[in-house]
């Protein structure tokens, strides 16, 4: 009889791993840039205008960056502006971002503001995920689907949250208005950071509004060895109508000195026409390409001719405010290491190498948006420097003339065309503001190193979570540039 039983049990494992595989993301028919998660697609909203433009990026770090998001988020909504008609939560256009911060994102972009002030702490904030998760793939009765071959660890993670969180939700039933949530993971292939936007999955012949979204925040977390990476299908580009963007091709000819960022993005969308080398594409934690999803969202402004261009918004003066809000939660620890003669093992040699030049590397992103959002200050000074000395040397030029006004205008025009001042050539003339929200800004040394030393885990004690919620104004307030957009706007806080 136990012989029986055991051939019976042995059966019905072999049965449930033949059958164990991940859900294969859907095919388009028609690539249509009127349809899908695009940024062009989504509604202004009610509170929402174009004349202040919003950026958030949300770094990755566990459950402590989740509760610091969620404390900056939250303090937004309590500021403030156009006495009172609306706050600058409700002025945010794009929320990017990486890792565990994807959870935050997703659950904002899936249930809206409202819904994420007064749930997400609950829903979210006070489970234990790390445990939760660690007791799926420890069930003996989930080994034979990861032994399958066909069904990984990060698969179950993302019925974990799909179950627990986003409810079976796919990119259909994101809000149909800003703020556009782009949720990042990385092409391990490639090793460029992949946004799940469906501009991005037209390059794959697929459907985002059919994917769960609960595999893409899998996807953004899968940081090894905890999570295995997610896998997606890249269908035949004959299938759905795909041709290769224009402003791709424009990136490519113009070459990698013309515009490096540009030409990287446009060179890795073209990887993914080679079906025939590429039928399949693995994503893993999108903290490795860029761990405060910021690189994506600067595409917005530096490609032009894409529906989600904002260049042009820029330059017409559309765009009067551009705010750039980078909420960074990396950690700071000691290295054990350096206290002992004896060189670390292999395991934690791979650990420190995955994780800490990924510390190190945000300060450099930081650094180059903050250069960017310079160079486009001085690009406009100078315009206008040319500009005024163009205009006074036709005046000294033209003063003894007759006919000055024509005088002046032939001069000045021609001036213009020589130095590249002429209206077609004028830069955006708007305010800038780069808000660094970080753990270094704190003053007090023993509460700085409090926050810093707070572990990176999916799980955290109550009063870890509260801490990081509670210093988030505080850490708001100390970036000068957000200063300067609070008098501006002259916002208030109210509670």
């Amino acid at each position: 009889m136990r012989l029986v039983h055991s051939l019976w049990l042995s059966a019905i494992l072999i049965l449930i791993a033949g059958c164990a595989s991940y859900p294969i993301n859907p095919s388009i028919d028609q690539v249509n840039e009127s349809k899908g998660y695009r940024f062009a697609n989504l509604a202004l909203g009610e509170k929402n205008t174009d004349e202040l433009f919003v950026v958030v990026s949300l770094s990755g770090g566990g459950t402590r960056a989740m509760a610091l998001d969620y404390g900056v988020l939250s303090y937004l909504d309590t500021l403030h502006i156009d006495n009172g008609r609306r706050t600058l939560l409700d002025e945010v256009d794009i929320i990017s971002s990486s890792s565990a911060a994807s959870i935050v994102n997703a659950y904002y972009g899936l249930y809206g503001k409202d819904a994420f002030l007064t749930r997400f702490r609950n829903d979210v904030l006070s489970k234990n995920m790390e445990r939760a998760l660690k007791r799926r793939v420890l069930n003996p009765l989930q080994w034979p689907r990861l032994w399958s071959g066909t069904f990984s660890r990060g698969d179950l993670a993302a019925e974990y949250f799909d179950k627990e969180i986003f409810d079976g939700h796919t990119f259909s039933d994101m809000q149909a208005a800003r703020p556009m949530v782009i949720v990042n993971a990385t092409d391990m292939g490639i090793g460029s950071q992949f946004p799940f936007v469906q501009g991005k999955f037209d390059a794959l012949c697929s459907d985002l509004s059919r994917f769960s979204v609960a595999r893409a925040v899998a996807a953004s977390l899968a940081f090894t060895p905890g999570f295995t990476p997610i896998t997606l299908k890249n269908y035949d580009k004959t299938l759905c109508g795909y041709t290769t963007p224009d402003w791709v091709q424009a990136a490519l000819e113009a070459g990698v000195e013309s515009n490096a960022l540009v030409y990287a993005q446009a060179r890795d969308f073209v990887s993914y026409e080679h079906t025939e080398r590429r039928p399949y594409i693995h994503l893993l934690d999108s903290g490795i390409a860029d761990n405060i999803g910021i690189r994506i969202p600067g595409l917005v402004f530096a490609v032009r001719d894409t529906p989600w261009s904002q260049a042009d918004r820029l330059l017409d003066g559309t765009i009067r405010r551009l705010v750039v809000i980078i909420v960074d939660a990396r950690p700071k620890r000691d290295f054990k290491g350096d206290l002992k003669p004896k060189p670390p093992g292999a395991a934690t040699s791979v650990r420190v190498a995955a994780t800490s030049p990924l510390a190190n590397y945000s300060y450099e992103t930081v650094d180059l948006v903050r250069k960017s959002m310079k160079n486009l200050a001085k690009d406009t000074e100078s315009y206008d420097k040319k500009r005024a000395a163009c205009t006074s040397h036709a005046a000294n030029i033209c003063a003894q003339r007759s006919n000055r006004n024509k005088c002046r205008r032939e001069v000045t025009g021609s001036c213009f065309q020589a130095f590249r001042v002429t209206d077609a050539d004028r830069p955006p003339n708007l305010d800038l503001y780069m808000v660094h929200v970080s753990f270094e800004s704190v003053d007090d040394g023993s509460r700085r190193r409090r926050l810093q030393t707070i572990p990176t885990t999916l799980q955290l004690p109550k009063e870890d979570v509260d801490l990081l919620i509670e210093s988030a104004p505080e850490l708001v307030n100390q970036a000068p540039d957000f200063q300067r957009l609070m008098r501006d706007l002259a916002a208030r806080v109210v509670h």
